[in-house]
């Protein structure tokens, strides 16, 4: 029985993937003087910032800690998403069907500060006021643990929950924590099912909760 909804952010309910891309290219062009590409940032979706910052200093050898790196990246996506923060296209119609009659949360690898900006600016505050960030965990995605958190705050158990991922990471998090996934991008390569926009699979995830309410 399916009886709530746990939904990643960042690609799935806002349209802030080209925002964190652009943030990190940014800073390591204009601090660092380094060329990277959103092909190169490819590779990060679905991560957090605390990896991506990591991997950096490795590889370039930096003295600096991850989370200085962070706050860096952060202060400039954090004024990206002040000005420019969206949902995707009939995302909160979508959002407002399934928040008055069943339980939601946000489930993302996004830390605190980031999610808590980003759901304010998009107004997703209006449909849920739970989420579980990648700050309130031991483990992000692809570990389960940011979808158990979720899925226990919701008061559910994660095998009756529904997860919406754009992400390999994510979608590997949602399989392991029990969910059935509805999967947004081919990076999801273990999603039980796939829609063809992200509106369309908050549609379904209302039909499939609907459909076990009866």
């Amino acid at each position: 029985m399916l009886r709530g909804l746990l939904c990643d952010l960042d690609g799935t309910l806002a349209d802030s993937e080209p925002l964190h891309c652009a943030a990190w290219l940014s800073l390591l062009q204009d601090d660092y003087g380094l060329a990277y590409d959103a092909h190169w940032f490819e590779q990060w979706i679905g991560t957090s910032d605390r990896v991506v910052a990591e991997w950096l200093i490795g590889e370039h050898g930096w003295s600096m800690t991850v989370a200085e790196l962070v706050e860096q990246k952060q202060q400039r996506f954090q004024d990206s998403v002040r000005r420019e923060g969206r949902t995707f296209e009939g995302v909160p119609e979508a959002l407002e069907a399934i928040a008055g009659r069943f339980p939601l949360a946000i489930a993302t690898n996004s830390g605190r500060s980031d999610a808590d900006l980003m759901i304010e600016a998009t107004r997703l505050d209006r449909y849920t006021s739970i989420s579980v960030t990648a700050s309130d965990v031991e483990n992000m995605k692809p570990e389960p643990d940011i979808y158990l958190l979720a899925a226990e705050r919701l008061g559910l158990p994660a095998t009756a929950c529904i997860a919406i991922e754009d992400s390999g990471p994510g979608g590997i998090s949602a399989k392991e924590a029990g969910c059935y996934l509805i999967g947004l991008t081919e990076k999801v390569g273990n999603a039980d099912e796939m829609a063809e926009s992200n509106a369309a699979a908050l549609r379904r995830a209302y039909a499939l909760l609907e459909r076990d309410a009866e």
